[in-house]
């Protein structure tokens, strides 16, 4: 293998790294965004009742405890987490993806020079 095939076989390598680990960023953040709603119906659930009155609350009332709560609260918390992590790795793919479309351009323009002056 040639010094040329070595390089685009790294360069392809980082891309991949990089894809998996925005992926799994990704599929985390999906898990929260959708998590955050299970979690609002639970805890809106469980806030029914009126703890004070003994009677049913109105869905606003339930909201209203169920955002909060402090488990809704480091949900959000981890939801935001998620959504930096996903930000970062989509903005290092897109790093690595203009880094090799600045290589490969180069590498082109290098061949093409090469075979102009012999």
């Amino acid at each position: 293998m040639n010094t040329f095939d070595d390089l685009l076989e790294n360069k392809l390598e980082k891309l991949r790294e990089i894809g998996i680990k925005h992926a799994e960023a990704k599929r985390k953040l999906s898990i929260m965004d959708h998590g955050r709603k299970i979690l609002l119906a639970k805890l809106m659930k469980e806030k029914q009742l009126n703890s004070t009155t003994g009677k049913m609350d109105s869905v606003n009332a339930q909201e209203r405890e169920a955002r909060a709560d402090q488990r809704y609260q480091d949900h959000i918390e981890g939801l935001g987490i998620a959504i930096e992590e996903e930000a970062k790795w989509s903005w290092e793919k897109k790093i690595v993806d203009i880094n090799f479309e600045s290589w490969k351009t180069k590498m082109i323009h290098s061949v093409v020079e090469k075979k102009h002056y012999g």
